[in-house]
């Protein structure tokens, strides 16, 4: 229970403070130097390719 001077937090208080879930990786770690990458995802291939404005683009 929170005390008097204490601020209640919401659900959505605790939602902006979960840490992210698996690994953060760099885009030019998976590219490695190429435009594009293919990645297989329960048995389906889908394309990352970086756009010519840097952007990235993932494709199936």
């Amino acid at each position: 229970m929170p005390q008097e001077h204490e601020t209640p937090r919401s659900d959505h208080d605790e939602a902006a403070e979960t840490p992210l879930i698996g690994r953060v990786l760099k885009s030019q770690d998976l590219l490695c130097g190429s435009k594009e990458v293919l990645i297989t995802h329960r048995g389906e291939l889908y394309r990352l390719r970086e756009t010519k404005n840097g952007k990235l683009l993932l494709l199936k």
